[in-house]
């Protein structure tokens, strides 16, 4: 019985991608979690879980990376694809959840008391940041990961002369 040699990035493909997945699915449950009920009629709850939906998404971004880096070294062009779109997806995502935030900023900041304004602009600039860096990252990452995903090809393994005589 033979032994095939086996290829490092192949060997390692399935440990990032679990990685990358904890990286992702761990802090969504965390910030699901975290939620106390589902009361999207409610402007304070939806400031509040925009907030915290804000502090949870470097993580999964993260994982996100991960998993794309993996997908292109190893050549998996469907994940890369799926993962392209997937990042297309939550950068829309996320651009809606930060118009419907700014627009609850706006009718909120009328009702704050004085003495806790500037907290509130604070953590509304802070938020704001936050989602509009990530709209910015997953539209970036997706874009060109599909980009990466439909041209690269395989790459030929460069042959090393054995030796270096002359004939």
């Amino acid at each position: 019985m033979s032994r095939r040699a086996l290829d490092p990035d192949e060997a390692l493909a399935g440990p990032f991608y679990a990685v990358a997945l904890m990286l992702v699915g761990i802090p969504l449950l965390d910030f699901a979690q975290t939620l106390s009920g589902f009361h999207p009629g409610n402007i304070q709850w939806r400031f509040a879980t925009v907030g915290l939906l804000s502090g949870a998404l470097l993580t999964p971004l993260l994982g996100v990376v991960i998993a794309t880096v993996v997908a292109a070294i190893c050549e998996h062009r469907v994940l890369q694809r799926i993962l392209a779109i997937a990042n297309l997806i939550a950068a829309g995502l996320l651009l809606v959840v930060l118009c419907g935030f700014i627009l609850d900023v706006l009718q909120l900041r009328t009702v704050v008391p004085e003495q806790a304004r500037a907290e509130f602009q604070a953590a509304s600039i802070k938020a704001m940041i936050k989602h509009l860096s990530g709209v910015a990252v997953f539209a970036y990452l997706g874009l060109r990961s599909l980009r990466v995903s439909r041209w690269r090809s395989s790459r030929p393994v460069p042959s090393i002369p054995l030796s270096f005589a002359s004939k």
